[in-house]
């Protein structure tokens, strides 16, 4: 015999029994469990409070269950017991303090109940009103224990200096900055409320630039005038020279167009008054100057060289020497548009100087009144090397002269430098390159020095 039983979705077991043959069979089932469910296990409720409703869905309407709340501030208002479905009523007090989170057991589920801020908050002030020079305001706040709260400035000239944030009673310190410009309106925010500040008007002045460099060629330049609007400025120069193109007054923020004219003399410098504060205009010198000639062939003995100089009345010049051969007869400075230069006679090797006159260099390049004549006139060597020795003829005069080799296998041994003639002796090592050549600068000369090579 085969035999099926339905589905026992009831908590409680039941019996029942089939007769077979006049005999009887029973038959017991167990019950199913209960499962409980709740709409929410999480609920929100403002400061405020107020009543919040849960349902609970129950497998069988047998099923029991209960709701109990964990905290004092959460009660159960209906619904505390029930069996199968049903709704459980809970109420949430209102707070006057901070946020805060409690539990409530509905059907054994948990229920978490968070309630928003209470926080009530009030402040000292809600304007304030500073002169130009600003300087540090308080403000304090009152709110229960417990409730927190900041402040925030929303303008770049307002700073909180202490108390950006805080819990319950304290006091915000914020700084209003000294202010050169225009009136001015700025907010910041203290426990929520908005604070309003109001600065008064403060006149003061910058001139950009404060201070110009020309050339000497006439020119113009923009001067810019920053100040707050409302407040009235002059310009005026007292320079001839230098004049007010446009903006000799303004208010506000402005510009003042200067005209300087050209400069054929000395460099100047000129002061203007601008806003009350002081412009400085220096301009370069339109001195020019011309030099003639800037370059001069001077024979042995010397003598005299002219130089002229081209410039506009006023400017001055100098000239002077570089080296103690060339004097500066006349002048050495001053108006005269022409000067003489000395040069003494040449009794050594031809040379080469320079004066500088008006700012111009003008290069003298002298001869020698002297001639070297060599004897023998040429050296050759083998290439093991050797001794050298070398008669020197001045033609001339007391000539000084020094023997200088232009390679270093080439050494002086005796006679290096004399006044007239003399006997210069030498040395040259051994060759193992090459043949080679080298010379040795005497006077004005080079004595060639010839050496064979292995």
């Amino acid at each position: 015999m085969r035999y099926s039983a339905g589905a026992n979705t009831d908590p409680a077991s039941r019996k029942a029994a089939i007769a077979v043959n006049d005999q009887r069979l029973e038959i017991s089932q167990a019950g199913s469990p209960c499962e409980l469910t709740v709409s929410s296990n999480h609920e929100s409720v403002d400061g405020a409070g107020g009543d919040l409703s849960v349902n609970v869905r129950a497998s069988a309407a047998s099923c029991a269950w209960t709701a109990s709340s964990s905290v004092a501030w959460i009660s159960v208002v209906s619904g505390r017991e029930g069996r199968g479905n049903g709704t459980v009523t809970f109420h949430v007090d209102s707070v006057t303090g901070p946020p805060r989170t409690g539990n409530v057991t509905v059907a054994g589920q948990n229920v978490q109940v968070d309630q928003g801020t209470g926080c009530n908050y009030t402040i000292g002030g809600n304007t304030f009103v500073l002169d130009p020079a600003g300087g540090d305001r308080q403000v304090a706040v009152t709110a229960a224990a417990g409730c927190s709260w900041t402040a925030q400035s929303q303008t770049a000239w307002i700073t909180i200096t202490n108390g950006a944030s805080g819990s319950g009673s304290g006091m915000v310190t914020f700084r209003v900055a000294a202010s050169d410009g225009p009136g001015r309106t700025g907010t910041l925010t203290v426990a929520g409320r908005t604070i309003t500040v109001t600065q008064s008007l403060g006149c003061t002045y910058a001139i950009a630039p404060s201070s110009i460099n020309v050339g000497a060629p006439a020119s113009s330049t923009a001067i810019q005038v920053e100040a707050a609007g409302g407040c009235a400025w002059t310009a005026a120069s007292g320079a001839p020279w230098v004049s007010i193109a446009s903006g000799t007054s303004g208010s506000g923020r402005g510009q003042v167009l200067i005209a300087i004219a050209a400069n054929e003399g000395i460099a100047r410098s000129a002061t203007l008054t601008i806003a009350g504060r002081s412009l400085t205009v220096a301009q370069a010198s339109g001195c020019s100057y011309s030099v003639q000639p800037l370059s001069q062939q001077v024979g042995g003995n010397g003598g005299p060289v002219v130089v002229s100089v081209t410039t506009g009345g006023g400017c001055p010049w100098n000239a002077s020497s570089s080296v103690d051969w060339i004097t500066v007869s006349s002048p050495s400075s001053g108006d005269v548009m022409q000067v003489t230069l000395t040069v003494k006679p040449n009794a050594s090797a031809a040379r080469t100087g320079s004066v500088t006159v008006a700012g111009r260099t003008v290069t003298i390049s002298q001869a020698s009144l002297c001639q070297w004549l060599f004897a023998p006139p040429s050296h050759e060597f083998p290439a093991s090397g050797g001794n050298g020795n070398v008669l020197v003829f001045v033609v001339g005069g007391a000539c000084s002269w020094t023997a200088v080799p232009n390679v270093s296998w080439i050494q002086i041994t005796a006679g290096g430098s004399a006044v007239g003639g003399a006997l210069l002796q030498f040395v040259v090592p051994a060759n193992n390159g090459p043949p080679r050549t080298g010379l040795i600068a005497i006077g004005d000369e080079n004595y060639v020095v010839r050496q064979g090579g292995t």
